[in-house]
């Protein structure tokens, strides 16, 4: 029995067994059970990782009374039918993002959550990054005044490549730029500025010579308007060999961040802040916890962190942030930027009211 006395199942093989499985055991949780469409790939990760029981009916797992929730890392197409048994079967569900096919898919996946009473949170776990927190706070305290304009432009090559062509990369099972990262852009930006007004976007796909039916997207620019008022500007590449890491600018009326990392989540990096009529920007030292992420593998530390909400969420009985109305809003930003994208044309997003249970 874990630390905490709560026992998770997990649902996928991949992500699920290299980043979510030790963080919750780093977190105190006992992990019962993995799941896999591919029973070679369950029973193999699981004697690896030393977990009891590997197999290939999701059902089989979810409905162990020795489960009280269950991590759920598998293709989006697959989240509805998977939350939905999990609920029905009286389990906590933490899914990974991006959240669904699309927006309608989403609200069905947020009725059924709301509808069970448990907690349900969505897999933005680089919210709880020392670094995207510490930006977060400045904001919040008014470092460079009212928020006018920002601009993020990751450039990294895509390390799904090396990894046999899995489902991130098939666009019929949700995968492409938008949605493996641009799904993270657009929750820092929700995280930092509020929820999205607008979105103006461009789409590419640079498929390899040697597979050029890849056509999956492999770029992205979206220019977003905020409810708050100010606008963003996000450019995302996977294509970019060697790669350039992360590099953001945020202007205020009274002064200027800046952010930048060697990957493409701010689990690394540095903050620089300049005043208005200053000469020059001065280096923000780093949070103390950010050692955590600096010594260790920061996607881990950051899962870790968001299990510790989760449990929490678990112990008071609400659905701390990101929860799945968080998820909810990304996915109309995601089908909102495919709709521009295709049209050529400026799209107002329908927001829908956000829970207040952070």
């Amino acid at each position: 029995m874990g630390l905490t006395g709560r026992r998770i199942g997990v649902l996928g093989a991949g992500w699920g067994t290299r980043v979510s499985v030790p963080a919750f055991r780093a977190a105190g949780w006992d992990v019962v059970g993995l799941w896999s469409r591919r029973p070679e790939r369950a029973q193999a990760e699981a004697a690896r990782l030393d977990i009891p029981l590997a197999t290939i009916d999701a059902d089989a797992l979810i409905t162990r009374p020795d489960v009280d929730a269950v991590a759920i890392h598998t293709p989006p197409a697959t989240h509805l039918a998977l939350c939905r048994a999990a609920f029905e079967a009286g389990k906590h569900v933490l899914c990974d993002k991006p959240f669904a096919m699309t927006a309608a898919e989403a609200r069905e996946i947020c009725r059924a959550a709301e509808a069970s009473g448990l907690v349900a949170m969505i897999n933005f776990e680089f919210r709880f990054a020392p670094l995207r927190l510490q930006i977060k706070q400045l904001l919040d305290e008014g470092v460079i005044g009212t928020f006018r304009h920002a601009s993020f432009e990751v450039q990294i090559n895509n390390p799904l490549i090396q990894l046999g062509r899995p489902w991130r990369l098939d666009p019929a099972e949700g995968g492409g730029v938008l949605n493996e990262l641009g799904s993270h852009g657009i929750d820092r930006f929700r995280q930092w500025f509020g929820d999205l007004s607008s979105v103006s976007a461009e789409l590419a796909s640079f498929p390899p010579p040697t597979d050029t039916g890849l056509a999956t997207e492999d770029w992205l620019r979206v220019t977003c308007t905020f409810e708050d008022g100010g606008l963003a500007t996000l450019v995302l590449s996977w294509v970019a060999d060697p790669p350039q890491g992360l590099h953001g600018v945020i202007v205020g009326a009274e002064g200027v961040l800046t952010a930048r990392a060697a990957g493409s989540m701010l689990t690394d990096g540095e903050i620089a802040l300049g005043r208005r009529e200053e000469e020059a920007l001065a280096p923000v030292p780093s949070p103390a916890d950010q050692r955590d992420f600096d010594t260790a593998n920061g996607s881990v530390a950051a899962s870790r962190r968001l299990i510790d909400a989760f449990d929490r969420g678990i112990g008071a009985g609400v659905s701390p942030a990101p929860n799945f109305r968080d998820a909810l809003h990304s996915q109309i930003a995601i089908d909102a930027i495919r709709e521009s994208a295709a049209s050529g044309r400026t799209v107002h997003l329908a927001n829908e009211p956000t829970a207040d249970s952070s």
